[in-house]
Protein backbone atom coordinates (compact mmCIF):
# COMPACT_ATOMS: atom_id res chain seq x y z
CA UNK A 1 0.00 0.00 0.00
CA UNK A 2 1.26 3.50 -0.76
CA UNK A 3 2.39 5.65 2.12
CA UNK A 4 0.16 8.19 3.82
CA UNK A 5 1.94 10.98 1.91
CA UNK A 6 0.91 11.45 -1.72
CA UNK A 7 3.64 13.03 -3.85
CA UNK A 8 3.11 16.04 -6.10
CA UNK A 9 4.77 14.64 -9.24
CA UNK A 10 2.38 16.48 -11.52
CA UNK A 11 3.94 19.88 -10.75
CA UNK A 12 6.25 19.07 -13.67
CA UNK A 13 3.32 18.86 -16.08
CA UNK A 14 2.58 21.75 -18.37
CA UNK A 15 -0.91 21.54 -16.88
CA UNK A 16 -0.45 21.75 -13.07
CA UNK A 17 -3.77 20.10 -12.22
CA UNK A 18 -5.46 16.76 -11.78
CA UNK A 19 -9.18 16.31 -12.42
CA UNK A 20 -11.21 13.34 -11.19
CA UNK A 21 -14.89 12.53 -11.78
CA UNK A 22 -16.29 10.22 -9.09
CA UNK A 23 -19.25 7.83 -9.03
CA UNK A 24 -19.42 5.33 -6.16
CA UNK A 25 -21.96 3.35 -4.15
CA UNK A 26 -21.97 2.11 -0.55
CA UNK A 27 -18.66 1.01 0.92
CA UNK A 28 -16.87 1.98 -2.31
CA UNK A 29 -17.31 5.60 -1.19
CA UNK A 30 -13.95 5.58 0.50
CA UNK A 31 -10.52 7.21 0.31
CA UNK A 32 -7.92 6.15 2.91
CA UNK A 33 -6.25 8.66 5.21
CA UNK A 34 -3.53 10.55 3.35
CA UNK A 35 -2.03 13.99 2.73
CA UNK A 36 -0.31 15.84 -0.09
CA UNK A 37 1.21 19.23 -0.91
CA UNK A 38 -1.26 20.08 -3.64
CA UNK A 39 -4.48 21.91 -2.83
CA UNK A 40 -7.70 19.99 -3.43
CA UNK A 41 -11.15 21.29 -4.39
CA UNK A 42 -14.10 18.91 -4.01
CA UNK A 43 -17.68 19.32 -5.25
CA UNK A 44 -20.56 16.94 -4.51
CA UNK A 45 -22.76 16.68 -7.61
CA UNK A 46 -25.10 13.92 -6.39
CA UNK A 47 -25.72 11.97 -3.18
CA UNK A 48 -23.61 12.46 -0.07
CA UNK A 49 -20.22 11.73 1.45
CA UNK A 50 -18.43 12.10 4.79
CA UNK A 51 -15.14 13.97 4.65
CA UNK A 52 -12.68 13.71 7.54
CA UNK A 53 -10.07 16.47 7.70
CA UNK A 54 -7.66 16.81 10.61
CA UNK A 55 -9.85 14.53 12.71
CA UNK A 56 -13.09 16.49 12.13
CA UNK A 57 -16.03 14.99 10.22
CA UNK A 58 -18.01 16.96 7.64
CA UNK A 59 -21.09 15.40 6.02
CA UNK A 60 -21.69 16.85 2.56
CA UNK A 61 -24.53 16.68 0.07
CA UNK A 62 -25.22 17.87 -3.47
CA UNK A 63 -23.86 21.36 -4.15
CA UNK A 64 -21.40 21.38 -1.24
CA UNK A 65 -17.77 22.40 -1.81
CA UNK A 66 -14.84 21.38 0.34
CA UNK A 67 -11.27 22.70 0.13
CA UNK A 68 -8.39 20.58 1.45
CA UNK A 69 -5.39 22.82 2.07
CA UNK A 70 -1.81 21.74 1.49
CA UNK A 71 -0.60 19.19 4.03
CA UNK A 72 -3.97 18.55 5.72
CA UNK A 73 -4.57 14.94 6.73
CA UNK A 74 -7.85 13.81 5.19
CA UNK A 75 -10.01 10.86 4.19
CA UNK A 76 -13.44 10.17 2.67
CA UNK A 77 -16.05 7.69 3.87
CA UNK A 78 -19.61 6.60 3.27
CA UNK A 79 -22.23 7.75 5.78
CA UNK A 80 -24.50 4.76 5.25
CA UNK A 81 -23.88 1.54 3.29
CA UNK A 82 -26.81 2.38 1.00
CA UNK A 83 -25.34 5.76 0.00
CA UNK A 84 -24.60 6.92 -3.54
CA UNK A 85 -22.04 9.60 -4.32
CA UNK A 86 -21.00 11.53 -7.40
CA UNK A 87 -18.53 14.38 -7.40
CA UNK A 88 -15.61 16.24 -8.92
CA UNK A 89 -12.13 16.68 -7.47
CA UNK A 90 -9.61 19.17 -8.81
CA UNK A 91 -6.08 19.10 -7.38
CA UNK A 92 -3.77 22.03 -8.13
CA UNK A 93 -0.02 22.09 -7.62
CA UNK A 94 0.92 23.99 -4.45
CA UNK A 95 4.06 25.28 -6.17
CA UNK A 96 1.93 26.75 -8.96
CA UNK A 97 -0.49 28.32 -6.47
CA UNK A 98 2.35 29.92 -4.52
CA UNK A 99 3.56 31.72 -7.63
CA UNK A 100 0.19 33.46 -7.96
CA UNK A 101 -1.17 33.69 -4.41
CA UNK A 102 2.03 34.00 -2.36
CA UNK A 103 3.80 31.50 -0.15
CA UNK A 104 2.02 31.89 3.19
CA UNK A 105 -1.73 31.36 2.90
CA UNK A 106 -4.59 28.95 3.38
CA UNK A 107 -7.94 28.84 1.59
CA UNK A 108 -11.47 28.92 2.96
CA UNK A 109 -14.88 28.52 1.31
CA UNK A 110 -16.27 31.77 -0.22
CA UNK A 111 -18.64 33.61 2.10
CA UNK A 112 -20.67 35.31 -0.63
CA UNK A 113 -23.28 33.23 -2.46
CA UNK A 114 -22.29 34.59 -5.88
CA UNK A 115 -18.63 33.68 -5.33
CA UNK A 116 -19.64 30.21 -4.18
CA UNK A 117 -21.79 29.72 -7.28
CA UNK A 118 -18.94 30.89 -9.49
CA UNK A 119 -16.62 28.32 -7.92
CA UNK A 120 -19.25 25.58 -8.37
CA UNK A 121 -19.62 26.49 -12.06
CA UNK A 122 -15.85 26.37 -12.62
CA UNK A 123 -15.53 22.97 -10.93
CA UNK A 124 -18.44 21.63 -13.00
CA UNK A 125 -16.67 22.81 -16.16
CA UNK A 126 -13.48 21.07 -15.05
CA UNK A 127 -15.49 17.87 -14.66
CA UNK A 128 -17.04 18.26 -18.12
CA UNK A 129 -13.61 18.87 -19.65
CA UNK A 130 -12.23 15.69 -18.08
CA UNK A 131 -15.27 13.71 -19.24
CA UNK A 132 -14.85 14.89 -22.83
CA UNK A 133 -11.18 13.90 -22.83
CA UNK A 134 -12.08 10.43 -21.56
CA UNK A 135 -14.77 10.07 -24.23
CA UNK A 136 -12.15 10.95 -26.85
CA UNK A 137 -9.89 8.21 -25.56
CA UNK A 138 -7.45 10.46 -23.71
CA UNK A 139 -6.60 10.13 -20.03
CA UNK A 140 -4.85 13.39 -19.17
CA UNK A 141 -5.42 15.72 -16.24
CA UNK A 142 -4.63 13.06 -13.65
CA UNK A 143 -3.32 9.91 -15.27
CA UNK A 144 -0.64 11.37 -17.58
CA UNK A 145 2.21 12.61 -15.39
CA UNK A 146 4.75 13.21 -18.15
CA UNK A 147 3.24 16.50 -19.31
CA UNK A 148 1.90 15.01 -22.54
CA UNK A 149 -1.51 16.44 -23.37
CA UNK A 150 -2.93 15.31 -26.67
CA UNK A 151 -5.34 18.13 -27.37
CA UNK A 152 -4.03 21.73 -27.42
CA UNK A 153 -7.52 23.20 -27.18
CA UNK A 154 -8.39 21.25 -24.04
CA UNK A 155 -5.07 22.28 -22.52
CA UNK A 156 -5.85 25.95 -23.16
CA UNK A 157 -9.36 25.45 -21.77
CA UNK A 158 -7.97 23.87 -18.61
CA UNK A 159 -5.63 26.80 -18.03
CA UNK A 160 -8.46 29.26 -18.69
CA UNK A 161 -10.57 27.58 -16.00
CA UNK A 162 -7.59 27.43 -13.67
CA UNK A 163 -6.99 31.18 -13.86
CA UNK A 164 -10.70 31.89 -13.43
CA UNK A 165 -10.56 29.81 -10.26
CA UNK A 166 -7.45 31.69 -9.11
CA UNK A 167 -9.40 34.93 -9.51
CA UNK A 168 -12.18 33.69 -7.23
CA UNK A 169 -9.64 32.43 -4.71
CA UNK A 170 -7.74 35.72 -4.65
CA UNK A 171 -10.91 37.77 -4.15
CA UNK A 172 -12.77 35.55 -1.69
CA UNK A 173 -10.77 32.67 -0.23
CA UNK A 174 -7.16 33.59 0.60
CA UNK A 175 -6.45 33.87 4.34
CA UNK A 176 -3.30 34.48 6.36
CA UNK A 177 -2.49 31.78 8.96
CA UNK A 178 -3.14 32.77 12.57
CA UNK A 179 -0.93 31.78 15.51
CA UNK A 180 -3.32 29.00 16.52
CA UNK A 181 -3.36 27.61 12.98
CA UNK A 182 0.45 27.58 12.87
CA UNK A 183 0.53 25.69 16.17
CA UNK A 184 -1.97 23.20 14.78
CA UNK A 185 0.17 22.73 11.66
CA UNK A 186 3.19 21.96 13.87
CA UNK A 187 1.12 19.33 15.65
CA UNK A 188 -0.04 17.89 12.31
CA UNK A 189 3.56 17.61 11.13
CA UNK A 190 4.37 15.51 14.19
CA UNK A 191 1.52 13.09 13.53
CA UNK A 192 2.53 12.81 9.85
CA UNK A 193 5.97 11.63 10.91
CA UNK A 194 4.42 8.98 13.13
CA UNK A 195 1.88 7.77 10.56
CA UNK A 196 4.61 7.48 7.94
CA UNK A 197 6.52 5.32 10.43
CA UNK A 198 3.45 3.10 10.83
CA UNK A 199 3.15 2.80 7.04
CA UNK A 200 6.61 1.22 6.99
CA UNK A 201 6.29 -0.96 10.11
CA UNK A 202 2.60 -2.01 10.28
CA UNK A 203 3.51 -5.68 9.72
CA UNK A 204 5.45 -5.69 13.00
CA UNK A 205 4.12 -6.22 16.52
CA UNK A 206 3.56 -2.54 17.29
CA UNK A 207 2.07 -1.16 20.49
CA UNK A 208 1.06 2.33 21.54
CA UNK A 209 3.71 2.34 24.26
CA UNK A 210 6.51 1.23 21.92
CA UNK A 211 5.69 3.80 19.23
CA UNK A 212 5.28 6.54 21.85
CA UNK A 213 8.74 5.73 23.20
CA UNK A 214 10.17 5.74 19.67
CA UNK A 215 9.03 9.35 19.23
CA UNK A 216 9.67 10.46 22.83
CA UNK A 217 6.01 10.87 23.81
CA UNK A 218 3.95 9.43 26.62
CA UNK A 219 1.32 6.91 25.56
CA UNK A 220 -1.44 9.27 26.69
CA UNK A 221 -0.08 12.18 24.63
CA UNK A 222 0.32 10.07 21.49
CA UNK A 223 -3.20 8.72 21.92
CA UNK A 224 -4.54 12.30 22.13
CA UNK A 225 -2.62 13.28 18.97
CA UNK A 226 -4.25 10.47 17.00
CA UNK A 227 -7.73 11.25 18.23
CA UNK A 228 -7.26 14.95 17.51
CA UNK A 229 -5.78 14.77 14.01
CA UNK A 230 -6.80 11.38 12.59
CA UNK A 231 -10.19 11.14 14.29
CA UNK A 232 -9.64 7.63 15.68
CA UNK A 233 -7.35 6.16 18.32
CA UNK A 234 -3.91 4.64 17.69
CA UNK A 235 -5.06 1.01 17.78
CA UNK A 236 -7.97 1.56 15.38
CA UNK A 237 -5.73 3.44 12.94
CA UNK A 238 -3.14 0.65 13.00
CA UNK A 239 -5.79 -2.04 12.47
CA UNK A 240 -7.35 0.00 9.69
CA UNK A 241 -3.93 0.36 8.01
CA UNK A 242 -3.38 -3.39 8.20
CA UNK A 243 -6.88 -4.03 6.88
CA UNK A 244 -6.39 -1.81 3.81
CA UNK A 245 -3.21 -3.70 2.94
CA UNK A 246 -5.03 -7.01 3.40
CA UNK A 247 -7.80 -5.87 1.05
CA UNK A 248 -5.26 -4.89 -1.60
CA UNK A 249 -3.64 -8.31 -1.31
CA UNK A 250 -7.03 -10.03 -1.53
CA UNK A 251 -7.70 -8.20 -4.81
CA UNK A 252 -4.31 -9.08 -6.28
CA UNK A 253 -4.11 -12.65 -4.94
CA UNK A 254 -7.69 -13.95 -4.51
CA UNK A 255 -6.36 -17.51 -4.31
CA UNK A 256 -4.24 -16.78 -1.22
CA UNK A 257 -5.46 -18.10 2.15
CA UNK A 258 -6.96 -15.43 4.39
CA UNK A 259 -4.85 -16.55 7.34
CA UNK A 260 -1.66 -15.97 5.35
CA UNK A 261 -2.87 -12.55 4.21
CA UNK A 262 -3.79 -11.55 7.77
CA UNK A 263 -0.49 -12.65 9.32
CA UNK A 264 1.58 -11.11 6.51
CA UNK A 265 -0.01 -7.73 7.19
CA UNK A 266 0.45 -7.52 10.93
CA UNK A 267 -2.72 -9.06 12.36
CA UNK A 268 -1.88 -11.32 15.31
CA UNK A 269 -4.41 -13.97 14.21
CA UNK A 270 -7.25 -14.63 11.77
CA UNK A 271 -9.90 -13.81 14.38
CA UNK A 272 -8.59 -10.26 14.81
CA UNK A 273 -8.58 -9.79 11.03
CA UNK A 274 -12.16 -11.05 10.59
CA UNK A 275 -13.47 -8.89 13.44
CA UNK A 276 -11.79 -5.79 12.01
CA UNK A 277 -13.05 -6.59 8.51
CA UNK A 278 -16.65 -7.06 9.69
CA UNK A 279 -16.55 -3.81 11.65
CA UNK A 280 -15.42 -1.90 8.57
CA UNK A 281 -17.21 -3.68 5.69
CA UNK A 282 -20.20 -5.17 7.50
CA UNK A 283 -19.48 -8.72 6.31
CA UNK A 284 -16.81 -11.42 6.56
CA UNK A 285 -13.78 -11.42 4.22
CA UNK A 286 -15.09 -14.60 2.56
CA UNK A 287 -18.49 -13.04 1.87
CA UNK A 288 -16.82 -9.92 0.49
CA UNK A 289 -14.67 -12.02 -1.84
CA UNK A 290 -17.75 -13.82 -3.18
CA UNK A 291 -19.38 -10.48 -4.03
CA UNK A 292 -16.27 -9.44 -5.96
CA UNK A 293 -16.16 -12.58 -8.12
Amino acid sequence: MSELYESEDFIYNRIPIRIFNHCFDGIEIFTPTHWHRNIEFNLVTCGRIRRIVDGIQYDQTEGDIFIVNSGEIHADHWIDETDHFEGITVQISKSFMERWLGGDFYLSIPEKAEDMQQMINILLQFGTLKQKKEQNGYAGFGENLDGTVENDLSRIRAMELLFRLLGVLRMSCVKKPTGSRRNREDSINKIKEITNYLDKHYTENLTLAAVAEQFHYTSAHLSRLFKKHIGINFHDHLQYLRLMNCVEMMKIHPEMQLTVIALNNGFPNIKSFIETFKRFYGCTPSAWMKKKR
